[in-house]
């Protein structure tokens, strides 16, 4: 099964279509889009309201190009929004769920023939005021000292827009949420987590500061010793691959790739050989 990888395409709207074309012209069974996938600036007109816009967006942009390259190549889709995107716009993708694409948060589902995949979208906090999808990472350490986050911000879950003030002393941790995911894990999986693990070259801002999820490596580690984990993909940190200088490291037995994101569309391509006793995994090309 031959993978195309991305993640954070919204740093360009031009790059939807240039990962459907990449898809298409590389003949992949299989595009898995690692969250933030709503551009920063929409190509359609404003309408004063964020919410709106972004599932206009997806309604009329994003949905119907996927749709497109799926009824060209019938390739295999997987997908979900980031912390970038308003998830009180997720019921557009909901609406498709299953049918045209598949989408990943907090689940495990079906891959290949021995294979699952497994979701995961949430961040430990940011600087950024956009918090539907962040948590604190966990109870100890709720995010990382030297990242300037920002706990004020606003939600839209119940398909408005409300002010909050994120809770870091909150139970509702990464860590928990894993806890939860973790009991549906039977089989080797690919995990596809927004957030980089932390302290490795997957998670660097440009200042040299690691802010990857302490959480999402203890879960790395703990899938990889067992033996599970085929591949980890990861997004969210868009310059660390070109600060530190590889998209990829191994935590454990376990391959983890960042692609990272810029001007020019950035993701990895790579193949799962399934059809042996144990899956495999090897890196073809990395645009």
């Amino acid at each position: 099964m031959k993978i195309l990888y991305t993640s954070d395409i919204h740093v360009d709207n031009r790059h939807l279509d240039t990962m459907c074309s990449l898809a298409d012209n590389q003949a992949v069974d299989c595009l898995i889009i690692g969250g933030d996938i709503i551009p920063h600036h929409l190509p359609q007109p404003a309408s004063g309201d964020l919410l709106n816009d972004q599932a206009v967006y997806l309604e009329t942009i994003l949905v119907p190009k996927l749709n497109a390259l799926k009824q060209k190549t019938d390739v295999s889709i997987y997908l979900d929004l980031g912390n970038d995107d308003l998830a009180g716009a997720r019921k557009v993708l909901e609406a498709h769920d299953g049918d045209r694409f598949h989408l990943l948060h907090q689940r495990k589902q079906p891959f290949a023939e021995n294979v699952d995949i497994v979701g995961y979208m949430n961040v430990p906090p940011t600087p950024f005021q956009r918090k539907d999808w962040e948590k604190p990472d966990t109870k100890e350490h709720p995010y990382e000292p030297g990242n300037r986050v920002l706990l004020d911000g606003y939600v839209s879950r119940r398909g408005r827009i409300e002010q909050t003030v994120l809770d870091i002393y909150s139970d509702d941790t990464v860590a928990n949420d894993l806890a939860r995911l973790s009991e549906k894990i039977v089989r080797p999986f690919i995990l596809v987590a927004h957030s980089p693990p932390y302290n490795t070259p997957l998670d660097v801002l440009g200042n040299g500061v690691h802010v990857g999820s302490r959480s999402i490596r203890q879960f790395i580690e703990t899938w990889s010793e067992k033996g599970q984990l085929l591949i980890a993909l990861h997004g969210h940190i868009h310059e660390s691959p070109f600060r530190s200088g590889s998209i990829q490291t191994r935590i454990e037995k376990s391959l983890c790739l960042n692609p990272g994101q810029a001007q020019d569309f950035c993701s990895v391509i790579f193949e799962l050989e399934d059809n042996q006793p144990f899956p495999q995994v090897r890196i073809l090309k990395t645009p």
